[in-house]
């Protein structure tokens, strides 16, 4: 399986609704390795969440980024939205997200992708405008929130085009016919979590229901106050086993730190596959 189109290269799943699917995700997306952080700052190894670009993430399967912007006055146009880690901005801009989303669907014009804006920060952050560049460059590819619960079969006999799902904060400047619902992040609250800790969070959210008529996501991450975000692609591969555990059918979004270090794509697609069967039953 080529993780860059596992969704259409799996028609099974095309009964379920977005929100029905389980679904790779990563977390700060804005947040890479390969992104340029400035000089006088926390190093990179504290603030990178992931090893590459946004077009490298939706490539390795990754279909929700989890993006936290604010307004840069110093830009122009979709360049002055700047991706930040608790407030400490790099070179990733939302032209970078945006290119790369356009370039990523055209190439797999089959794939879904949600576009989680968790946070959009700044007391000056320009709604409207932020509202009118996603409009302008990305306004072909919106699922309008009206089709929100239509299948994925449904939504591509609606659209060739329409394959993004933009989430944020509602805002009465931005569209809300095209704008979802925020998504729900659930996390330990505590910004030190040990892999241990992380587990035992999981397993005690999971063991309680969940919305499953919105869009939710679970944080999967670990984090020290020595080494910044953490690779648990080990974890990972042992909690979301379908052989071992049935964590990954609970789940809609599983928001993780270096994606593509662990199983976790090809975890979400048999999850995915068992929701779609189970439904047919």
């Amino acid at each position: 399986m080529s993780t860059n189109n596992w969704m259409g290269s799996t028609p099974a799943i095309d009964t379920l609704s977005i929100f029905e699917l389980t679904l790779p995700g990563t977390h700060n997306a804005g947040s890479d390795w390969r992104a340029s952080y400035p000089f006088f700052g926390p190093p990179r190894h504290w603030l990178a969440c992931q090893h590459d670009s946004f077009l490298a993430q939706l490539n390795h399967g990754s279909r929700a980024l989890d993006i936290r912007l604010t307004h840069n006055g110093g830009g122009k146009g979709p360049e002055k939205f700047v991706a930040h880690h608790n407030g400490f901005q790099n070179s990733r801009t939302l032209a970078n997200l945006i290119a790369d989303v356009n370039k990523f669907l055209d190439n797999n014009p089959d794939e879904f992708i949600i576009l989680d804006f968790h946070s959009l920060d700044g007391a000056d952050f320009d709604y409207d405008d932020f509202n009118k560049i996603m409009i302008h460059y990305l306004g072909h590819r919106l699922v309008p929130r009206n089709n929100f619960y239509l299948s994925l079969r449904e939504l591509k006999q609606v659209s060739a085009q329409q394959r993004v799902f933009a989430a944020a904060t509602s805002h009465w400047q931005l569209d809300y016919k095209i704008f979802h619902t925020f998504i729900n992040h659930r996390w330990s609250g505590n910004n030190i979590t040990s892999p241990d800790d992380l587990r035992q969070y999981i397993g005690s959210v999971l063991q309680n229901s969940t919305d499953n008529r919105r869009l939710w996501s679970l944080s999967a991450t670990s984090y020290t106050a020595f080494g910044g975000p953490v690779d648990i692609h080990d974890e990972l591969n042992e909690w979301f086993d379908l052989d071992k555990s049935d964590w990954a059918l609970k789940c809609n979004i599983i928001n993780v730190d270096f994606m593509e270090e662990s199983d976790l794509v090809e975890f979400c697609r048999i999850a995915s596959l068992m929701k779609a069967r189970q439904r047919a039953l």
